[in-house]
């Protein structure tokens, strides 16, 4: 066997283990799911991209009021999903901050307890602005990532909250 075969021989071994290692260590380090870190054992868990979701919550006034997320913000949070990092969360929760939101209406889930409504904010373009329309004052954003974990004894899939973020992180 000449000197050539014996290095090709190891070279693709070697590369294989650095793969694992560097999955290893980013999935440990950055929070990825096992599907973003590199794939080593995406069939083997429910944590992917799209089993981790995030609650969003505007802070208005003396209220707190849950949002959706509209496409506008699809890659800031896909990209939060997949690499939840301190970075890319407050990507994210700034973009949301900046956004143009404004009253919508109320909403109740029991129609018969009057003090149960609650102003709906929306997400609105600024293209798509009307002159009646009028902004709401933002003053923070909290995003919760919450992930999907399989309890294995249970045969059980539960959702728990995993991270939490505030922005601004020191309002003034």
């Amino acid at each position: 066997m000449k000197k050539i075969d014996k290095v090709l021989l190891w070279v693709t071994p070697l590369i294989a283990i650095l793969v694992a290692v560097n999955q290893f260590y980013r999935v440990h380090s950055f929070d990825l799911s096992t599907w973003q870190g590199g794939g080593f054992g995406m069939f083997s868990s429910v944590d992917t991209i799209d089993s981790r979701f995030f609650k969003v919550y505007l802070n208005v006034g003396l209220e707190t009021i849950p949002v959706q997320l509209k496409d506008a913000f699809g890659v800031p949070a896909t990209v939060a999903r997949a690499e939840p990092t301190e970075e890319n969360l407050e990507n994210l929760a700034r973009q949301i901050y900046q956004a143009n939101w404004i009253h919508s209406g109320t909403f109740t889930s029991d129609p018969h307890k009057q003090d149960n409504y609650r102003p709906v904010l929306v997400f609105i373009h600024k293209a798509h602005i009307e002159d009646t329309d009028e902004p709401v004052n933002i003053e923070g954003v909290v995003l919760e990532l919450w992930k999907t974990r399989f309890n294995s004894k249970t045969n059980t899939i539960k959702t728990y909250k995993f991270t939490e973020y505030a922005y601004p992180n020191n309002p003034s």
